[in-house]
């Protein structure tokens, strides 16, 4: 019988001695990358401070984007980081520049703004 309350206190030791939480280790948590770096990317917008009080379409690497009124900011658009675009303001409808051209080159995950006051 002696064996027997050995093996009990033995047993309840070791359940005493094993605190601590059952559950299983959680797994480490991996960094989330932005998009703006897994695609080399940046935004920008372009605003109209006319001084003048006229619309201006806004051409990014040959393409009017879009036009923006006086006063008024564009949306925010998703160009290429790192490479050198070419941006002109214009007048609405025109091939007359409003501001000189620009060759902005746009730093990976910046969101930058253009005007022109012209």
């Amino acid at each position: 019988m002696r064996v027997y309350q050995h093996l009990v206190v033995a047993c309840a030791l070791l359940a005493m001695g094993c605190g601590g939480s059952s559950s299983a280790p959680t797994a480490p948590t991996m960094a989330v990358i932005p998009a703006c770096q897994t695609n080399n990317t940046a935004t920008a917008y372009f605003q109209n401070r006319s001084s003048s009080n006229l619309t201006y379409d806004i051409i990014w690497d040959g393409t009017r984007l879009a036009s923006v009124s006086p006063g008024q900011d564009s949306a925010v658009f998703t160009f290429a980081a790192g490479v050198p675009h070419s941006l002109a303001f214009r007048l609405t409808n025109t091939s007359s520049n409003a501001c000189s051209p620009s060759t902005p080159t746009l730093a990976q995950c910046s969101n930058m703004f253009y005007s022109c006051t012209g």
